[in-house]
């Protein structure tokens, strides 16, 4: 479990690991998710991690490898850990796997990890990393994985410093107590199971919304004694039953499902997540007979009409979908955001992950958030302004990139002349589906 390394021009006798006493075991999978979201540094998304009583700090690379470094102070005394994971892999929960790290290829160690799963993701985990191999990651440029006799390439790590310094810092804030692990836990239970909702948006429903012909009458909770459900929206983007949604509405899944309309519900796989811009791909063992096109050029312009279909409130609204109408209001989201667009079409809890699209049936944006209430005023005077018709949508442009990462093909069209808006709800309907989530525990 030593390395030793001459090839930096110095020798290295420092163990990768702590030596462990017998077999590792499996971590559940509760070690591995982001239940209160700190800071975004530079791609890497850092958080609390109750399980651990520290912090973790995540990015899915291109490939979908999602590399995770974290604080564990379950135990008492602090140690670092090191994941990958990937859709693609094979690895088994419980195996040990030997694990070498190559920083810049000329610093290497070496060490033995468990394999372990999340969501759809399989991999290993270094626990109890020594801090020099994590004060070296965040200092180099590049990191070579291999685990087994098995290659997994290079990853830029050019971005890494800042993170790990936003990790440190907000490890520090929950051992002197800044950050409370108790009341992060309260407001998970108060969400019914599910963590820090994304910023202006909330999905999270308290009764799952299958109409399978199991439905409870109204006014019966349908709700599993101790657990809850996560609901949103999402479209297909090509025949093969790949789909998009956002990251949030399957960030905490135990298992993922989506509904077409009245029809059955197929369970979907967790393919990619991508926490920066809320993106999340999903697959299903079947075809998808219509799919959401993007809208090429000409782009859309201030002021075009918009269509969002989805399946808002859950148990409350329509099963079979609703429609609303509006506006793009403006061409950037809150400061200025250019990755987003404003509409004016009403969206609510569970809009989420819907397409918006022009009045040629084409896709423009994501649905990602909905306006909220803001203080304008003080404590003498309270004057709360009410923010109307401003709601955000994730560019298409943004959703393609996603997609080209992932190797997930998708068709762009130029748009067509405008149609009836019954004909454009047609369209989106026939390529959207609801997005079921149980919420692990």
């Amino acid at each position: 479990m030593s390395s030793v390394s001459v090839l930096s021009g110095h020798l290295w006798l420092v163990a990768f690991l702590s030596v462990l006493s017998g077999p590792a075991e499996a971590l559940d999978q509760d070690y591995f998710l982001i239940d209160d979201v700190y800071a975004d540094e530079e791609k890497w998304t850092v958080g609390v991690n109750l399980a651990r009583q520290s912090c973790i700090m995540d990015m899915e690379f291109v490939g979908n490898t999602e590399l995770q470094v974290g604080k564990d102070a379950s135990h008492g005394e602090s140690e670092y850990y090191m994941m990958f994971a990937n859709p693609g892999w094979s690895y088994e929960e419980g195996t040990d796997y030997s694990v070498t790290v190559k920083y810049d290829r000329v610093s290497t160690w070496e060490g033995d990890a468990v394999g372990m799963k999340l969501h759809a993701y399989r991999g290993v985990s270094l626990e109890g990393i020594k801090k020099d191999v994590i004060d070296e990651f965040g200092s180099r440029g590049s990191l070579f994985l291999r685990i087994g006799k098995t290659n997994h390439g290079t990853f830029n790590l050019s971005t890494t410093g800042k993170g790990v310094a936003a990790l440190e810092e907000c490890a520090r804030a929950v051992a002197d107590g800044s950050i409370s692990l108790d009341a992060i836990a309260g407001r998970i239970a108060e969400n019914g199971g599910s963590g820090t909702p994304a910023p202006e948006q909330d999905d999270r429903a308290a009764t799952p919304p299958v109409d399978d012909g199991s439905r409870k009458k109204d006014g019966e909770s349908e709700r599993d004694e101790g657990g809850g459900y996560v609901t949103g929206t999402g479209f297909f983007v090509n025949g093969d039953g790949y789909l998009l949604t956002n990251a949030h509405v399957v960030e905490r899944c135990e298992d993922a499902m989506v509904r077409h309309g009245v029809s059955g519900v197929m369970p979907a796989a967790i393919v990619a997540r991508e926490r920066t811009n809320d993106l999340a791909i999903l697959k299903v063992d079947a075809t998808a007979v219509a799919f959401g096109k993007f809208r090429g050029s000409p782009q859309i312009r201030l002021g075009d009409s918009v269509v969002v279909f989805g399946y808002p409130l859950a148990g409350l609204l329509s099963s079979t979908g609703n429609l609303s109408m509006g506006l793009v209001s403006a061409l950037t989201g809150t400061g200025d955001d250019v990755s987003k667009l404003q509409i004016s079409a009403p969206v609510q809890s569970g809009n989420s992950g819907g397409a918006v699209v022009d009045q040629s049936g084409h896709v423009v944006g994501i649905v990602v958030a909905k306006s909220n209430y803001q203080d304008r005023g003080t404590a003498e005077k309270p004057d709360i302004e009410v923010i109307q018709n401003a709601n955000f949508a994730i560019k298409a442009g943004m959703a393609q990139f996603f997609l080209d990462a992932n190797q997930v093909p998708y068709e762009v069209e130029p748009p067509g002349d405008d149609l009836r808006t019954p004909d454009v709800a047609d369209i989106a309907r026939s390529f959207t589906v609801q997005v079921i989530c149980e919420i692990r525990q």
